[in-house]
């Protein structure tokens, strides 16, 4: 017991003497592993042991907006789209990671710090299939690059990552495959990529199709009660002005949003869903933006669903979070209720 006080003492020490932000707090229970000091915290939050980092706490309803990795490696950006989001009430960012040239994570370490210490959560977003899987088999190498990018970001700091594009493309171009092994590929993919980061204790997200919700089959391989085997979130990208296969889907923004959303909530026992929605200009009719937007805000909370992230890929969205800061009275209740918003 001495030893593991005396290196206790050492190792509190050096966390003094180096650059890195540091709390004190009571040590109910110490114990020495591999020559690593491992303690318990009492009343800290810190209620992981044997060597796994402290807790972390995930938002109870997702109000988030979408950032390419320009924004997100480029720290002045970073920093302005951060400044603007606060000021909404946004408390999740999803940022881009990955280039065509490089098998990692885009991001660094102290971005991803920085979202959290100005109580963002970061969610890493992952391209698997660029334009939809068209050949099948993959390669192993192209897979386990994808899961490596994974893995780099958790290294970094991410606590969820968003797997996109996790599909088989619309054509026929693999139509020996039926829908049920199109559904276990996916499947298979998204447990590897659990297993592979499984030690970090992270949230695994995928996005989906507007449609997938409202559809029973696909062929493109993505099915609702298949993900909620393997996902935490599913994401179905509810944007109307997508939905050009059915004029009241596409002509209503509330209506599209919330029934994509709901049917998501309702064919999902597991997982929760965050929904995507549209924040950029495109065939919007004669619906003003600001009306766009906020009839999506609302169809969201009606769902009964578990947040938003708003996607404008030119990253234009001083309107957007001004729709949004108009929408809450100034705070957010913890549970989220509808009538605790603004909605005239």
């Amino acid at each position: 017991m001495k030893k593991v006080g005396v290196l206790l003492l050492v190792t509190i020490g050096f966390l003094f003497t180096s650059n890195l932000p540091v709390k004190i707090f009571q040590s109910t229970n110490t114990e020495l592993k591999d020559n690593i000091v491992v303690a318990q915290f009492s009343n800290s939050g810190y209620d992981t042991v044997k060597g796994q980092e402290p807790s972390y706490t995930y938002p109870e309803f997702y109000r988030g907006i979408y950032l390419t990795v320009s924004s997100a490696n480029n720290f002045q950006k970073l920093q302005e789209l951060v400044a603007k989001a606060k000021t909404a009430n946004i408390n999740t960012m999803v940022l881009d990671v990955q280039s065509a040239r490089f098998v990692k994570c885009m991001v660094p370490e102290t971005h991803v710090q920085f979202c959290k210490d100005n109580g963002i959560h970061p969610i890493a977003r992952i391209v698997v299939f660029p334009d939809g899987l068209r050949k099948y088999p993959v390669p192993e190498s192209y897979i386990d690059d994808r899961l490596s990018i994974a893995e780099d970001a958790c290294r970094n700091g991410f606590k969820e990552i968003q797997f996109d594009y996790i599909r088989f493309h619309d054509s026929g171009s693999t139509r020996h495959l039926t829908h049920s092994q199109r559904y276990k590929y996916i499947e298979d993919i998204l447990t590897r990529a659990r297993n592979r980061v499984k030690k970090y204790n992270v949230r695994i997200a995928a996005d989906v199709f507007g449609r997938i919700p409202l559809n029973n089959d696909d062929i493109i391989g993505q099915k609702i009660e298949s993900l909620d085997k393997v996902a935490d979130i599913i994401c179905p990208m509810a944007y109307p002005s997508h939905y050009t296969w059915s004029k009241k889907f596409y002509s209503d923004p509330y209506y599209a949003v919330h029934e994509t959303s709901i049917q998501a909530r309702l064919r999902s026992k597991n997982a929760m869903i965050v929904t995507y929605i549209q924040a950029f200009k495109m065939k919007m009719g004669n619906i003003p933006f600001e009306k766009y937007i906020l009839d999506q805000l609302r169809a969201v909370y009606d769902s009964g669903v578990k947040g938003y992230i708003m996607w404008n890929a030119r990253q234009d969205y001083d309107i957007p979070l001004a729709v949004v800061k108009g929408f809450y009275p100034g705070r957010v209740s913890k549970k989220e209720k509808p009538d605790s918003m603004i909605i005239d």
